[in-house]
């Protein structure tokens, strides 16, 4: 086929395809007796081809790489995308320049404005757009610098392996220059340098055996900066995560698994310890003040010390004090009950009494105030008085008889006290008035009596110091309650109602220590697992590294990629698995993102111990397969 009938056919001119001979693009054969050139339909493809690339605006030397089998066309074909994409965003904005120039009003434009706008244009998310340009730069020369091939006879020795390479150059042809022999050869094809290794591969269609040649281009990584060398690792590590899909699956899988059962493991101690911590207000210890023999909690008379001591003990809290006394409001009332309180639970025990108050009183003011009282509903009918009115109260305290074992009535004033709030009738054995605590020891003052509270209860405010709160209360004068003593109405027993407290305690404690005894060998168990997964995972691609590690890669760097690739799955499978407890209500933010460090922590521990033992194999024993 002649010159003029490929102009015809390719819509190529005669001095643009003497142009691509000269740029060794296409050498046709000449004819022997006329030396003209006679051009095949692979040549008319070739030029087809050429015509393609150069219409895509692809360069010269680019064409050749891709003609020569150099530089595969896919991959060329997406490098030009990406630089016409570049040269698409340039474009783009000189436009919006353009037609910002031709909306300006006048014709004297701001040159240096506009220089600065275009400056910040080009310079605009450079440095994100200059790495991921850098790292699909890194990515595609990855991508390009391996090739493999299988040999149709098996490759026992240098001298077979250096004829199988050979024979493939040949093949494709491109030139073959042998630079060193051997079982790892150095050869260039086509003036690139590369290195080869072989490996017997189990063909899954066949179910034979067959050699596979893996050819990988001879580069100085020094050369390479920094973040090349980073890019490259990324995509190596991401196109290995791709290429073994069911084991990095089952990676993240037990991690995550892994993560749950500690994050299981630590919400069970958290809570434990919680409930524990929060047993006193979960199950509170209360306490009485009884008589010696136990059967008498009110109209007791207990001692001043007993109650200093109860009061600025820091282990007791929420205490009940109330003062009974007997009153008269006139000669035909009658004698009713009073009482002193200083809560609202020591007056109604189950603290839901309906009272009325007087505009701006309530329970707390109640408490605080002076000459006020409460008053039940009947007994203010019986008075003729209302709230907000004031009521003469006669009023009588118990004391002990000279014999010491009854109790005998002694008057202890008049007092005048205002109503401020109603009570509502329900319950017979109610207080007909109740007044604040600090007024009933206030008329006991005025007329020179020793107070005497009537009842004490209270809660302990931390039980696990019970034994201490014991010990002070015994120093001031309360013992346990013996029920063979003498009946009397002292006020000189203790009743501490602990019992189911100390039986919660006690099981929760032991729940605590158990979990806590599991703890080294929760951690001991992700330090085996961070060992034995990679360990397992890796075992089939023994071959992989040995062959990346006869290619001519590092022993630090292949492993350092393996582990690397292993640690990712893990940081994923972990991050799945806090998101999933703290999700499911698991564990909270913190508590997932301190089990999630815990876990990364003692699993590159063991993961590392394994990278170390799986980068001692022998290379030539895996490859030749007697490892």
């Amino acid at each position: 086929m002649n010159t003029k009938q490929v102009e015809e056919l390719t819509g190529i001119t005669r001095q643009n395809i003497r142009y691509y001979e000269r740029q060794n693009l296409l050498e046709p054969v000449r004819d022997t007796e006329n030396a003209y050139r006679d051009y095949s339909q692979e040549d008319v493809r070739r030029l087809k081809l050429i015509k393609m690339l150069r219409m895509l605006d692809m360069s010269i030397k680019e064409i050749e790489q891709v003609l020569n089998g150099n530089l595969p066309l896919k991959e060329a074909a997406a490098r030009q995308q990406e630089a016409l994409v570049q040269q698409q965003r340039q474009l783009q904005a000189a436009i919006e320049i353009c037609g910002s120039i031709r909306k300006e009003k006048s014709e004297d434009i701001s040159v240096d404005a506009y220089l600065e706008r275009m400056e910040h244009m080009r310079k605009g998310g450079s440095i994100f757009a200059q790495i991921v340009d850098d790292y699909r730069q890194a990515a595609q020369e990855e991508r390009s610098r391996k090739f493999y091939f299988y040999s149709v006879q098996a490759v026992h020795t240098a001298g077979m392996l250096e004829k199988a390479i050979q024979e493939y150059a040949e093949k494709q042809r491109k030139s073959f220059r042998l630079m060193k022999g051997g079982m790892y050869p150095e050869f260039q094809l086509n003036g690139v340098l590369y290195t080869a290794a072989c490996t017997l591969e189990k063909d899954m269609t066949t179910k034979n055996v067959r050699t596979r040649i893996i050819c990988s281009r001879a580069e100085e990584e020094k050369a390479a900066g920094n973040r090349k060398r980073l890019f490259r690792g990324c995509y190596s590590v991401g196109l290995n995560i791709r290429r073994h899909r069911f084991k990095s699956v089952l990676n993240v899988a037990i991690s995550m698994m892994t993560v749950l059962v500690l994050l299981f493991y630590f919400g069970s101690l958290t809570s434990t310890r919680q409930q524990f911590e929060e047993l006193p207000e979960a199950i509170p210890v209360r306490a009485v003040v009884m008589n010696a023999i136990g059967d008498l909690k009110s109209s007791l008379l207990i001692r001043q010390q007993v109650l200093d001591t109860v009061y600025h003990s820091p282990y007791i809290w929420k205490i009940k004090e109330t003062a009974e006394l007997v009153g008269e409001s006139g000669p035909d009332s009658g004698e009713f009950q009073v009482l002193g309180v200083n809560c609202r639970d020591a007056a109604y025990e189950d603290g839901q009494e309906e009272i009325r108050w007087i505009e701006d009183w309530d329970w707390e003011h109640f408490l605080k105030g002076e000459n006020v009282c409460i008053a039940e509903e009947s007994f203010l009918e019986k008075q003729d008085k209302e709230a907000g009115d004031t009521i003469l109260l006669s009023l009588e305290h118990y004391r002990l008889t000279e014999l010491g074992n009854t109790l005998e009535r002694a008057p202890l004033g008049t007092k005048e006290f205002k109503v401020i709030g109603i009570a509502k009738e329900r319950d017979e054995m109610l207080p007909a008035v109740v007044v604040p605590i600090n007024a009933v020891k206030q008329i006991y003052q005025e007329n020179d009596r020793v107070y005497f509270a009537s009842s004490l209860a209270f809660t302990v405010k931390e039980p696990m110091k019970l034994n201490i709160l014991k010990e002070q209360l015994k120093e001031a004068g309360l013992s346990s309650v013996v029920p063979e003593l003498t009946e009397s109405n002292v006020g000189s027993a203790l009743l501490i109602e602990d019992d189911v407290f100390i039986q919660a305690a006690i099981e929760l404690e032991k729940n605590v220590l158990l979990l806590e005894t599991f703890l080294p060998f929760m951690l001991l168990i992700v330090l085996l697992a961070g060992y034995l997964v990679p360990h397992l995972l890796l075992q089939g691609r023994r071959s992989e590294y040995a062959i990346m590690r006869a290619l001519g890669m590092g022993r630090k760097r292949c492993t350092f990629l393996f582990f690397a690739e292993h640690i990712l799955l893990a940081i994923a499978g972990g991050c799945i698995g806090a998101a999933v407890g703290f999700v499911f209500s698991t564990a909270k933010p913190w508590t997932a993102a301190a089990v999630l460090v815990l876990y990364l922590c003692c699993h590159t521990l063991g993961a590392g111990a394994a990278m170390w033992m799986f980068g001692k194999m022998s290379v030539a024993a895996v490859l030749s397969h007697r490892d």
